[in-house]
């Protein structure tokens, strides 16, 4: 602990700068915003109260002209004693143009003419009048300008025009238009925020592997200590592989120098145990018949036994495990068995863990043995069991969000009609990520029901005449878009079956998407059926990019994606086929599948017509088997 307290405090300084540098640059860009924030607003008040004035002169301009040539025309009529007509031109005019109110007044008081008939007090005009003439006038008062024009009626008196006239307020497009580029600008701020978090993640792991190589540079070699947690991402997991890699590159070079001091060496037995047992794993060595010639000390300690009671012993004595046993007698009698890979959980003296037992033929030209490299995986496993719980909760808890966002993305989609096309896009991009995230939420629940035993069925009747047409009508608009040829080579009458339809829809769909998916443009995708005595056998063949050799064999595990560029460059979260098998599991079928690398893939699915179950499997059982676990 001593030793490496230099590097953890290292570490720790160094996380401590990036995540201030981290704060520091958000506060930036936050202080930026809202200095460009507060400029816009200003520039907006500024700009209405610009155009309020703007529109007032104009409107002011517009009545003065109105009036001038209204009280011209005013005079002309009084001169000739025309009030009929004087009058209509009054009502007309004000009515034109939405004076609140309009009239002519002689100086005693007297309204001649009126918009409101009813203020006329003047049936008729009298032959004169005494009073002066008074001067033009205009008021402001609120919404509203009162203008006063003076008449003179020749060889009668003076008069004068009042008119009454409402103010054009601003109208709502430009405030619109502003309040639309706020938006923009806040929804910017937000993707900034959301790149820089993202930014943000990426540098931990960065910064994590920086300061791993340094630990690396200072001497430390124990790689336990080096690895790194699998949640900061990609670069995380794949520094884990190099560790593994490393590890592995190790542990067969010291492999290969026992066996050659084994050849060389000759009766140096103490330097080969004391290599042997420097190994960190355990290493036993059998005969054909799986008798024990050798152990070093690690298996012996992983084993709880001691050397002496496990040399020229068979393993059976020493593992208590079946499929161990079988295998390494299966090793011992072929030379071109495979290796075989079992895991199993122990509780020895009060101590409880699971081991990883790895058993290999070696043949020699002059004899034969057996290799069983033996690890203590418990602490991997229980990283594994807090990943998929910290899954499971973060699924739980982003679910109910998620839908949140959906709605209301939705609902604002299907009312705002006026919006630029920026923003429209803007709301169906967010739309489609999120459903996109919920369907990942999904399966991430779905393997979490699996773990706990509790993924069930409710089976009913599917009669699968409709639900191919039903998968055809989904699927072709898709295919013809990519340019794939899509063909149904379906028997003229499928049967009914009694299965979820729901999960079924999920295995089939997801079969049929990725073939879709897969297949360039041009290429051919083919769903065929055929009903046999008890089951029906569905084909989704593709001509496809294929999968290579190693990543067919792991195809159907959880959160494994193939290691092929052309694989990785498209979105997928790696459950799909593992979910997809247990649902076959649980309806008492079978997938498998075919495939050459840029030549296509074929996916046999097989159901039972009948109401046969696939039996109660207890949760670890199924865990392992979702996993791609061998134990």
């Amino acid at each position: 602990m001593q030793a490496h307290g230099p590097i953890t405090r290292k570490l720790f300084v160094a996380r401590r700068d990036i995540l201030r540098g981290d704060s520091l640059f958000a506060l930036l860009i936050c202080v930026v915003v809202g200095i460009f924030l507060v400029n816009l607003m200003m520039s907006i008040l500024d700009n209405v109260r610009f155009q309020k004035n703007v529109m007032q002169e104009a409107s002011i301009e517009n009545s003065r002209s109105v009036g001038t040539l209204l009280a011209k025309t005013a005079e002309v009529l009084l001169t000739t004693n025309e009030l009929s007509m004087l009058r209509r031109t009054i009502l007309e005019t004000s009515l034109e143009r939405r004076f609140h109110y309009c009239r002519i007044v002689l100086p005693r008081g007297g309204v001649v003419a009126a918009s409101n008939p009813g203020d006329i007090n003047e049936l008729n005009l009298p032959d004169s009048w005494s009073g002066d003439q008074g001067d033009y006038s205009e008021a402001c008062n609120g919404d509203t300008v009162t203008l006063t024009f003076p008449l003179e009626v020749r060889g009668r008196g003076a008069a004068s025009l009042e008119i009454v006239a409402g103010l054009d307020k601003v109208g709502g497009t430009p405030l619109e238009l502003q309040t639309a580029q706020m938006a923009v600008v806040c929804l910017a701020l937000a993707i900034l925020l959301l790149v820089h978090r993202h930014t943000r993640f990426r540098l931990k792991a960065m910064a994590a592997i920086h300061d791993g190589l340094s630990a690396v540079m200072e001497g430390t070699r124990d790689v336990s200590t080096l690895e790194l947690d699998p949640q900061l991402g990609s670069e995380a997991v794949a520094w884990n592989k190099l560790l593994a890699a490393r590890q592995g590159q190790q542990l067969r070079k010291e492999i290969e120098h026992v066996k050659a001091s084994m050849q060389n060496i000759g009766g140096t037995d103490a330097e080969l145990a004391h290599l042997c047992d420097v190994l960190p794993y355990g290493l036993v060595l059998m005969d054909r018949e799986a008798r024990v010639i050798y152990a070093n000390g690690a298996a012996a300690m992983l084993l709880h036994k001691d050397r002496d009671q496990l040399i020229h012993r068979e393993i059976s004595c020493a593992v208590d495990a079946e499929k161990v046993i079988q295998a390494a007698q299966d090793a011992g009698h072929s030379c071109s068995a495979k290796p075989s890979v079992v895991e199993m959980e122990c509780d020895s003296c009060g101590i409880s863990g699971i081991l990883r037992f790895t058993i290999r033929p070696k043949c020699g030209t002059d004899s034969s043995c057996v290799m069983m490299l033996i690890e203590d995986i418990t602490q991997q496993r229980s990283a594994e069991a807090s990943r998929k719980s910290f899954l499971a909760k973060a699924a739980h808890e982003l679910r109910t969000p998620l839908t949140n966002i959906r709605i209301y993305v939705e609902n604002i989609l299907d009312h705002c009609k006026g919006v630029s096309t920026e923003i429209a896009n803007d709301l169906n991009v967010i739309n489609n990520e999120s459903r996109r995230l919920e369907r990942s939420v999904s399966e991430v629940l779905s393997i979490s029901e699996i773990e706990a035993g509790s993924f069930a069925l409710q089976r009913d009747d599917v009669r699968l005449n409709e639900f191919m047409t039903s998968l055809r009508a989904d699927y072709e608009a898709a295919a013809g878009e990519k340019g794939i040829t899509l063909r149904f080579e379906l028997p003229p009458k499928l049967p009914v079956i009694r299965a979820d339809r729901d999960k079924l829809s999920f295995v089939v769909h997801n079969l049929l998407g990725n073939a879709l998916k897969y297949t360039p443009s041009g290429g051919h995708v083919t769903v065929g059926a055929e009903v046999e005595p008890g089951q029906v056998t569905f084909t989704f063949a593709d001509t496809g990019i294929g999968i290579g050799k190693e990543d067919l064999l792991r195809i159907f595990e959880a959160f494994y994606r193939a290691k092929d560029s052309r694989v990785t460059s498209l979105t997928g979260s790696g459950l799909g086929l593992a979910i997809t098998r247990e649902i076959v599991n649980l309806h008492g079928g079978s997938i498998s599948a075919e495939s050459e690398l840029n030549k296509g893939s074929t996916f046999t699915l097989t159901l039972p017509i009948g109401v046969e179950e696939s039996g109660n499997e207890d949760p670890d059982t199924t865990m392992r088997r979702c996993c791609g676990s061998t134990a």
